[in-house]
């Protein structure tokens, strides 16, 4: 029996999911011994370690279903689950921390509001995660749903490379390109191999970009405000 050739897509898209965020973060972490910058917080290194592994997780996933190993993958899946919840609350706690910093961004936030950010990037993953972990044994369901999972936490890594470029003042419309690209090609991969678009990446990939708006339009509406105050006490708490 021939054994099932799997395209390399999913695999690609991984790695490359991954080099964006270390590139983002190359200055701010994984290179910064060659900076002046100060220590991070233990916090922030916890946040940065745990991070790194999920992607070494995820890019192993996608190796493991090439390899045709979907025994190992499904294993490994249970501490994958159990590392994203460790990388959910770490987040949530990373963003709460920062919420004490005064400051006011270039999306014209506060640190309280701006947690909106954090937040809904978090929520998107965990719920595109859950959706995944739900579908597990409907493979194109799954590997589509945790695709958008990655997707949705590119936030911080495009930030930081919107910085790098000298671009920080334009933040509110570079950041979401990222994300907006990286489903285009999503879409435009299915297009090209069935002529169709799965409905995970046409209603999730919607539902992805739509929150851009919706961010800053919650983080300044008067409802979200005692909400970002009470994160910003969390953070308060954790220092």
């Amino acid at each position: 029996m021939s054994a099932v050739v799997r395209p390399a897509f999913y695999r690609h898209m991984a790695i490359a999911l991954s080099l964006f965020v270390i590139v983002g973060f190359s200055q701010t972490y994984y290179l910064r011994f060659l900076t002046g910058l100060p220590p991070l917080d233990t916090l922030v290194h916890l946040h940065s370690v745990v991070f790194t592994a999920w992607l070494l997780v995820f890019i192993a996933q996608t190796r493991l279903v090439a390899a045709q190993r979907v025994d190992l993958h499904m294993k490994l899946g249970i501490a994958a689950l159990a590392l994203a919840v460790v990388v959910v609350a770490i987040s949530f706690a990373t963003t709460a921390v920062k919420a004490t910093i005064p400051r006011i961004h270039p999306s014209g936030l506060t640190p309280p509001q701006f947690t909106i950010v954090g937040i809904m990037s978090l929520v998107l993953f965990a719920g595109f995660l859950a959706l995944g972990v739900a579908f597990r044994r409907r493979a194109a369901y799954h590997k589509r749903f945790m695709t958008l999972a990655m997707i949705g936490v590119l936030t911080p890594a495009a930030s930081r490379i919107v910085t790098q470029l000298g671009l920080r003042e334009h933040w509110t419309y570079l950041v979401p390109i990222a994300p907006a690209l990286f489903v285009a090609w999503c879409l435009a991969y299915d297009w090209r191999k069935q002529r169709i678009v799965h409905p995970v990446y046409a209603i999730g990939g919607a539902a992805l970009i739509a929150s851009w708006p919706l961010r800053v339009m919650i983080g300044r509406s008067d409802w979200y405000q005692p909400v970002g105050e009470w994160i910003a006490r969390i953070g308060t708490g954790l220092q």
